[in-house]
């Protein structure tokens, strides 16, 4: 047979035969030409003697020379030529019955064996078969490959390879781009990032969406022949053609203008009769573009070119590694750390794990909704999909429509960042983008359901529309901005009108300082009854004197967590930050649970801007499995900080100590001791981080001690008049029992015993209920406040102690209770036990009572008549004051006699009747006072102990 085909079609030239460029393969159209006649041309295999496979419907010809395929792809190794594969092409009126798709694949196995290669096509345009030609031989019946893609470079290459089922990582692929684009524009990371990931796009898209919806003039592979060759094709360069042509089809496919279809999402914001639109697609960050333009200029193709081979290099996009799913992004923070523009929108993966994880998605009924309310590039989402554990299988498509099992949602205000994110979900939805079955316009629509750009208040984003008791999860990194944060309050007071039925100013009316407050009240008005938050927070955030804030935060939500992270666990900031973890309560009375509390050294990483990953070294990762083993098991009411399942770095923590005027954060459960044994290493800190945390630090400090004193100067200012402790109408003083080392030792319990220590959270131990019964004393019946009689550093310090405790005979106690009180209190707790009105109770049947019935360790606070005279936190204070300012802290001993002869200053009202409320709130300032000084010693610390790098 003659090459005149060969010829007449192009493909025979100077130096022997060239095919049309196929990716990294020729291909050569034919139809006419046999196997032997391409023999002779010069490529480079054998005609079998023979073909030793069995055909039931398709009758070859006598010898397989004579064979005529009508595609043949070639791989070009030096001066060889090499078949790699052959396609039958056939009009789909043959291909509509089994017996004729059973012919076309003998037809194409023949031209194959022939040939003697593997990889046997048969395709009408739209249907493509690939058949394993060697192992259909050896089966002696068709065996296809397990690959459903239309036909491409990057499939024949996988195919080729024996690579269709490998998993590949694009680090090094991704490492390269980042410096070839930095080079030569200089970009910011951002842009870097942008850039990358739209030429990511266009390769992962050509490698897995058919040619009926990407066709070959605007796939990767159209832009890969010479500069020279193309330039004379197509009469620009590559970089222009990309620009002008392949770019806006890709918007084409992925269109920037859709409606959010899902009633559900639309609901959430209380926009389900309005219009809600996603106006970004995956793709609008070229750093090779002008300025104020949509050129980019060919002097960048050369550099354009030189990404292009390396995309090409690296091999078909199509199963990638889930690990670099997860950590795309991290790979050019690491390039610049300190990138603010870059970090705003990130969190460190191993975070995001844990979060996960602690947060049972897996555990979700069908159509719960999880939010992430600042969702960045979408990890909190979108990484769920990846873990078993999770929500896999979450996405799927039926019919040419997405549905979810569990609604997932993330808004952002910021465009960039939310076409990064629906970029990041094709990524993570890759099996589903080759699937033929899956239409662009399914894809496009799961990614405008699922990540919602809310920009028409460019200042207020997702805060704008507060969704309203109606999400089941929350996980979120929202912004921390703390001075200039004015302008979010201001913008709120000018909106007009209702957003999901409340008017921003008064919705977020918390009196909550920085954005991060804004956002704790839209999160808490978010939650289903039952729902749960995991929020990442500022340390600033949970040790500010925010009582307004916290106590709001309280009356809709419980707080279940607080985990504190390793300062430099973030990128971009030296702040030191926290899990919190909320639960939306079910009813307004509802018993608030103890607090899982922990401290994370480590996150499965190292913390710098290398994070080379330590997964022996995770502490984050056990806190989660502990959290997920916490909610599981719920623990009985815990009256102190105590070790959790014999961890050194998880607590339970009572509820109280987490309450409006309390200190969020957790150092504080941890003796010195505890801390020390758990070998936190000093922390090394970038100068210029160290002065502007510590600048923050103290500007944040000294407007709370601004707040501070003139709370104090002001609640002072009023009616105060001396009362003697001395007076038995309204006080009892006596001093402890004598409790000894070795009596604890010999008789352990659950009743706490205090003695005289400069730590409140300090006990001496617990003894055994039993032993108190036989020596006849009771645990107290009231709170009380409690005066050091003794101890060179600790003599005149105060505490307030809860009842259900003992203290220790050099330990002396000033209750503001009289024995009208205690009668009153058993005649109430008897009554309760008989189940009859109080006033039934008849004074010789009190006279009866054994008052240890009623004192057991379990008793409840909540049970005690409270003093309508001496507020007992209020007579904490004024004690000390009164203390400290007769100097009585240097005497070496005060005792009862001595505590009885002091007198406080106690507040009245015009009538002279003692002021119970002004009393709580003095109390209240002087506690946050209280914090706000330890603060200011634990900075003083911290700033002594860290190393400037």
């Amino acid at each position: 047979m003659s090459q005149e085909e060969l010829a007449k079609k192009g493909y025979l030239t100077s130096s022997g035969i060239r095919g049309k460029r196929f990716g990294d393969f020729e291909l050569l159209e034919l139809g006419s030409t046999t196997v032997a006649t391409l023999a002779k041309a010069g490529l480079d295999f054998t005609v079998a003697a023979s073909v030793p496979f069995p055909c039931t419907r398709y009758r070859p010809p006598k010898k397989p020379g004579l064979t005529r395929p009508d595609s043949v792809y070639l791989h070009r190794v030096g001066s060889r030529l090499l078949p790699v594969a052959v396609a039958e092409w056939k009009d789909k009126s043959r291909l509509r019955s089994e017996d004729e798709d059973l012919e076309a694949a003998e037809q194409a196995v023949v031209a194959a064996l022939s040939m003697g290669v593997n990889i046997a096509i048969t395709t009408d345009g739209r249907r493509f078969r690939y058949i394993d030609a060697a192992a259909s031989a050896a089966a002696g019946e068709i065996v296809e490959y397990q690959e459903v893609r239309d036909l491409a470079p990057g499939v024949l290459a996988d195919l080729y390879r024996g690579e269709s089922g490998l998993v590949r990582d694009p680090k090094a692929l991704a490492e390269n781009v980042w410096q070839t684009v930095w080079h030569a524009t200089k970009a910011e990371p951002k842009d870097c990032l942008l850039t990358f990931v739209e030429i990511f796009m266009l390769k992962f898209l050509s490698d897995n969406l058919p040619f009926s919806v990407l066709p070959a003039d605007y796939r990767f592979d159209a832009l890969l022949p010479d500069e020279e060759s193309f330039v004379g094709q197509k009469g620009k360069t590559q970089i222009e053609y990309y620009v002008s042509h392949i770019r806006p089809k890709i918007k084409e496919i992925f269109v920037e203008r859709l409606p959010v279809d899902d009633k559900v999402v639309r609901a959430v914001f209380g926009l389900e009769n309005e219009s809600l639109n996603s106006t970004t697609s995956i793709i609008n960050g070229f750093a090779f573009l002008r300025s104020s333009s949509n050129e980019a200029p060919s002097s960048y193709n050369r550099t354009f070119c030189e990404i292009l081979q390396s995309f090409q290099d690296f091999g078909a996009l199509t199963n990638i590694e889930p690990e670099f799913k997860l950590r795309l992004y991290e790979m050019f923070l690491r390039r610049s750390a300190k990138q603010q523009r870059l970090g705003q929108f990130f969190t460190p993966r191993n975070i995001v794990k844990a979060m996960i994880k602690m947060a049972q998605l897996n555990k979700l009924a069908d159509d719960a909704v999880v939010l992430d309310p600042a969702a960045g590039v979408g990890g909190f989402l979108l990484e769920p999909l990846l873990f078993s554990d999770a929500l896999p299988g979450n996405v799927r498509f039926e019919d040419g429509k997405p549905h979810q099992r569990v609604k997932l949602i993330g808004v952002d205000v910021d465009k960039d960042t939310n076409i990064l994110a629906k970029a990041n979900m094709l990524l993570h939805l890759a099996e589903s983008v080759r699937d033929p079955s899956t239409t662009p316009s399914a894809l496009n629509q799961a990614m405008a359901n699922t990540f919602i750009l809310l920009n028409g208040n460019e200042t207020l984003g997702a805060l704008e529309y507060p969704p309203r008791d109606s999400v089941d999860v929350i996980l979120t990194n929202p912004p921390y901005v703390t001075q200039g944060s004015a302008i979010y309050r201001k913008e709120m007071e000018h909106s007009k009108g209702l957003r999901n039925g409340v008017f921003l100013k008064d919705y977020y009316d918390n009196g909550g300082l920085g954005v991060e407050a804004l956002f704790l009240r839209y999160i808490s008005g978010a939650l289903r009854p039952g729902g749960i938050a995991l929020v990442i927070v500022p340390l600033g955030l949970l040790n500010r004197t925010a009582r307004l804030m916290k106590s709001n935060l309280l009356s809709e939500c419980n707080i279940v967590g607080s985990i504190q992270l390793p300062r430099g666990a973030f990128f971009n900031t030296a702040q030191p930050t926290y899990i919190l973890i909320l639960e939306k309560r079910r009813v307004p009375n509802q018993h608030r649970p103890a607090v899982f509390c922990g401290l994370a050294r480590t996150i499965g990483e190292t913390l710098d801007h290398e994070r080379v990953a330590t997964p022996g070294e995770n502490d984050l990762a056990d806190l989660a499995e502990l959290f997920v083993h916490f909610r599981a098991n719920p623990a009985s009411k815990v009256d102190r900080a105590t070790p959790y399942e014999g961890s050194r770095i998880a607590k339970l923590v009572p509820s109280a100590e987490f309450g409006a005027d309390e200190r969020w954060d957790v150092i504080r459960h941890w003796s010195d001791d505890e801390y020390v044994a758990l070998g936190v290493r000093a922390e090394t800190i970038d100068t210029a981080d160290f002065i502007k945390l510590a600048e923050d630090t103290l500007v944040e400090l000294l407007d709370e001690l601004r707040q501070a004193r003139e709370e104090i100067d002001r609640l002072t200012a009023g009616e105060m008049t001396s009362l003697s402790l001395s007076n038995s109408r309204y006080f009892q003083i006596r001093s402890g029992v004598r409790i000894r080392n070795v009596d604890l030792r010999e008789n352990p319990g659950n009743i706490p015993v205090y003695s005289v220590f400069t730590r409140q959270d300090t006990i001496k131990g617990r003894i055994a209920h039993n032993w108190l019964t036989e020596r006849y004393i009771r645990p107290e019946l009231f709170p009380s406040v409690t005066v050091m009689a003794t101890g060179a550093s600790a003599v005149g310090t105060v505490f307030t102690r809860e009842n259900g405790c003992v203290v220790t005979d050099d330990v002396v106690l000033v209750q503001p209770w009289s024995r009208r009180d205690e009668r009153d209190w058993l005649r109430y707790r008897l009554a309760k036990k008989l189940e009859v009105p109080a006033d039934e109770i008849s004074d010789e049947e009190l006279d009866e009572v054994d008052p240890l019935t009623f004192t057991s360790y379990d008793a409840v606070n909540a049970d005690a008549l409270p003093s309508e005279q001496i507020d007992l936190n209020y007579l904490a204070v004024a004690l000390g004051r009164t203390i400290a300012q007769g100097g009585y802290l240097y005497e070496a001993k005060l005792y009862t006699k001595r505590v009885s002869q002091l007198s406080i200053e106690v507040p009245v009202l015009a009538d002279g009747s003692f002021d119970i409320v002004r009393q709580r709130q003095i109390a209240d300032a002087a506690k946050r006072l209280d914090n706000i000084r330890s603060r200011l010693e634990e900075a003083g610390r911290w700033s002594k102990s860290v190393r400037l790098a």
